[in-house]
C-alpha cells in the first residue's frame, strides 16, 4: 500500500470523488484498491491547494478603503447621483452662511490707478453708441422697405449682432479696471449723441443713408479714442481696433449699395 496524507478540505468533496472513482474504475478493473486509495488521495490534495486561490478572486477590495480613524462612508440610495467630496470647507460666518469675501481683492487691479478713468470714460462713451447703432439696426431691420429687402435686412441682422458683442466686450473691460458700466436705455439715448432716429416704415435708400452716417459717425470718434488710449493703455487701445475694423467695414458694406 502507498503511504499518502493530505489535508482534506470538505468531506462532501471527498465523497463525491470517491464516488467517481468507483464509478470510472470498478472492482473488476486492473486498479488495484491502493492505486484508487493514491489517486483519490491526490485528487483531494489538489482540491485542498485551489480552494483558497478560488476563494481570493471572489473578494474585491473595496475601491474607496476608509482611512484610519476616519467615520464610515454612508451607503448612497439606488439611482442616487454621487456627491462630491468638497471638504474641507471655508469657514462659515455664525449664520452659518460662507463668506468668500476679502476685501483685499478690490485692490487686484493690474491696470494702474491713474489710467483707469481715461479707460471708463472712453469705454462708457463707446458702449453707449453701440448699443444705440444695435437698436436702429434692429428698427431698420424690422421696418424695412423696398427692393433691397432682403440683402439689406440680413446684414442688418449681422451689424446688430457684432454692436451687441463689441458693446458686452467693452463694458466687461470697464469692469476689469475697477469702474461700473452704465447701459441703460436712459443713459443710452443721453449720451450716444447720434441724433433722433426716424420710427415706422423705412425705405431702403432711407436706411442706407441713415445707417451709412451713423456707422461713420462712430467709426470716427471710436479712431479718436484708440489714438488716446494708445498713450494710456495699449491693451485696451487694440480692443478699439478691433471694433474699428468691424465698423469700416459696415460702413463700406453700405456704401456701395450707393455707388
Amino acid at each position: 500500500m502507498v503511504a499518502f496524507q493530505a489535508p482534506v478540505a470538505n468531506s462532501n468533496h471527498v465523497n463525491f470523488l470517491a464516488g467517481c472513482f468507483d464509478d470510472l474504475l470498478p472492482a473488476s478493473s486492473c486498479c488495484s484498491f491502493d492505486m484508487k486509495v493514491y489517486l483519490l488521495a491526490a485528487a483531494v490534495a489538489l482540491l485542498t491547494a485551489a480552494a483558497p486561490q478560488a476563494q481570493a478572486q471572489t473578494r474585491r477590495p473595496a475601491k474607496n478603503p476608509t482611512p484610519p480613524g476616519a467615520a464610515p462612508a454612508q451607503a448612497m440610495p439606488q439611482g442616487a447621483p454621487a456627491v462630491p467630496n468638497n471638504n474641507p470647507t471655508p469657514a462659515a460666518e455664525s449664520n452659518g452662511k460662507l463668506d468668500y469675501r476679502n476685501p483685499a481683492a478690490d485692490q487686484l487691479i493690474p491696470v494702474e490707478a491713474d489710467k483707469r478713468k481715461p479707460v471708463t470714460d472712453d469705454l462708457q462713451a463707446t458702449v453707449a453708441e453701440l448699443l444705440e447703432l444695435f437698436h436702429e439696426s434692429k428698427q431698420s431691420h424690422w421696418n424695412l422697405r423696398g427692393p433691397l429687402y432682403l440683402p439689406l435686412h440680413e446684414q442688418l441682422q449681422d451689424n446688430a449682432d457684432a454692436y451687441r458683442k463689441y458693446a458686452d466686450i467693452l463694458a466687461e473691460r470697464v469692469l476689469q479696471v475697477g469702474n461700473p458700466v452704465d447701459g441703460r436705455t436712459a443713459v443710452v439715448a443721453a449720451t450716444a449723441n447720434l441724433g433722433e432716429f426716424p420710427g415706422g416704415y423705412l425705405s431702403d435708400k432711407q436706411v442706407l443713408i441713415l445707417m451709412t452716417e451713423r456707422i461713420t459717425t462712430v467709426a470716427k470718434r471710436v479712431r479718436q479714442r484708440i489714438d488716446h488710449l494708445s498713450k494710456v493703455d495699449e491693451v485696451t487701445s487694440n480692443q478699439l481696433q478691433e471694433l474699428s475694423y468691424e465698423l469700416d467695414k459696415h460702413v463700406w458694406q453700405f456704401q456701395v449699395h450707393m455707388q
